[in-house]
């Protein structure tokens, strides 16, 4: 080899060593890279439902059946309770007599509705007033 053919080799094997890095670099894939970070979520938007908006009705000696369909139809659940229940089972022999929140009152998913219902004939019994 003369002196003239060394550098043009060395070039040559240089040149190889970056296309075999370069290649293996495609094939087997680069350095790891972090992914960016994801951007962070939009505010939500909360549209109020009907039950967001509902007003307590004034359900004071209806019977506990019906109180408990006018809660339904607004989108809610109420919790009723039976006071001095005397054996009485039948539903429709209940009425409301105590209720919360009061008439009137914005109901929201936070709040319970809580029905406090009594024997028609105690309710009956009540003073005038």
């Amino acid at each position: 080899m003369s002196r003239s053919e060394g550098p043009l080799l060395a070039t040559f094997v240089v040149m190889g060593v970056a296309v075999t890095a370069a290649a293996t670099t495609l094939v087997l894939g680069g350095p790891e890279v972090p992914a960016p970070a994801p951007p962070p979520p939009a505010p939500a938007t909360v549209t109020p439902s009907l039950a967001d908006v509902a007003t307590m009705p004034e359900l004071w000696y209806v019977e506990a059946g019906d109180a408990s369909a006018q809660i339904a139809a607004l989108g809610f659940t109420a919790e009723v309770t039976r006071a001095n229940p005397e054996g009485i089972a039948d539903p429709k022999e209940w009425v409301v007599a105590g209720q919360a929140p009061e008439p009137g009152a914005s109901l929201t998913s936070a709040k319970p509705i809580l029905l406090q219902v009594v024997p028609k004939e105690t309710a009956s019994r009540r003073p005038a007033p």
